[in-house]
């Protein structure tokens, strides 16, 4: 059977996902949950702004969503947040080890494209690492379709 590139594509993201879970690295896809970050963060500022009697640092240390941001201060979520509303499609992860943040490109052609190559600039801008998961997935994949007759 031939793999159209929407198959590819979503064979190199659970092969990413396997690899980050095999190394302990925490992780989100952002194709996936890129709104739940915003939401995440906009749930805070109205927190905040419901009681601002404690500081936006407090609410993002103790929010529930802390695993989906992966940030620890106000001023470093407000900026992960801008930067992903400006560049979230060009990435397909995010994901953090010891507490650095990391962009991933998971990709089985290796290419790059130019406003990914700017995206990639941006981020190690905000200090933060990208690399590229690159998987060797096959035009073509067989399979066998097996019958089972008779019952239990």
């Amino acid at each position: 059977m031939k793999l159209e590139i929407n198959d590819k594509e979503a064979i190199v993201e659970i092969l990413a996902a396997r690899y980050f879970a095999d190394q302990g690295w925490k992780w989100i896809s952002l194709r996936r949950d890129v709104d739940r970050i915003y939401k995440s963060f906009e749930e805070l500022e109205d927190q905040y702004n419901a009681y601002p009697y404690m500081s936006k640092d407090w609410y993002v240390e103790n929010s529930a969503s802390k695993n989906i941001h992966l940030c620890a201060k106000w001023d470093e979520l407000k900026t992960f947040v801008d930067f992903l509303r400006a560049y979230s499609e060009d990435f397909d992860f995010l994901v953090s080890n010891n507490d650095r943040k990391m962009f991933c490109i998971a990709t089985s052609d290796g290419q790059i494209t130019d406003t990914q190559k700017r995206a990639i600039t941006e981020a190690r801008n905000l200090r933060c690492n990208v690399f590229v998961f690159k998987a060797n997935v096959p035009d073509e994949m067989d399979f066998e379709l097996l019958q089972v007759g008779g019952g239990y």
